[in-house]
């Protein structure tokens, strides 16, 4: 046993390598580094949510003129967006696109812009559509705790999905279909 153990030792000596010591079963285990409640946000995109600046229906082949003074809105949506931790999640979203995020997005403007409707199989009209940026998200809230054996854990208390729109003035235009 001892010979073995030897040619071993020398083999990860000579060839530069680490050797790697298992506890005993019974030996106390480390405690987490840092316990407590997290949050994350994960599953991040960019989406472009429909406002309410839009033209009136028109048929297809007809081009639309949209001209009008009028204030563009859109509200935040999802579970992530409303309750206690609401705040908390706005800003960890917010530093984690790195742009400045709001419940609400309000622009007053006028808005000008001209398309055609094109015939679409199965639609019969469109319209000029406003869309806001906006970011996806989950918030994903966790606990990391000593479990049993004094092992670290990590458990989910929730994860919640949130759309925020971003603050700054980022809209795209386009035919809406029916």
């Amino acid at each position: 046993m001892k010979r073995a153990l030897s040619t071993m030792l020398a083999a990860v000596v000579i060839s530069g390598g680490t050797i790697v010591a298992a506890a005993p079963a019974n030996a106390d285990a480390q405690a987490c580094d840092s316990t407590g409640t997290y949050i994350t946000i994960i599953n991040k995109k960019t989406v472009w949510k429909a406002t309410n600046v839009h033209s009136d229906w028109a048929m297809p082949g007809v081009t639309i003129s949209y001209a009008k003074n009028k204030t563009g809105s859109w509200t935040a949506t999802g579970t992530a967006t409303v309750g206690a931790e609401a705040g908390v999640i706005l800003a960890k979203a917010s530093t984690s696109f790195s742009v400045s995020l709001a419940k609400t997005w309000s622009q007053s403007d006028t808005w000008t812009y001209s398309a055609t409707v094109q015939r679409k199989p199965g639609k019969t009209k469109g319209r000029l559509m406003m869309h806001h940026e906006a970011k996806s998200f989950t918030a994903h809230k966790y606990r990391v705790f000593t479990g049993p054996g004094g092992v670290c854990k990590t458990e989910t208390v929730y994860k919640k999905p949130g759309v925020i729109p971003v603050k700054k003035n980022s809209n795209t235009w386009g035919i809406q279909y029916s």
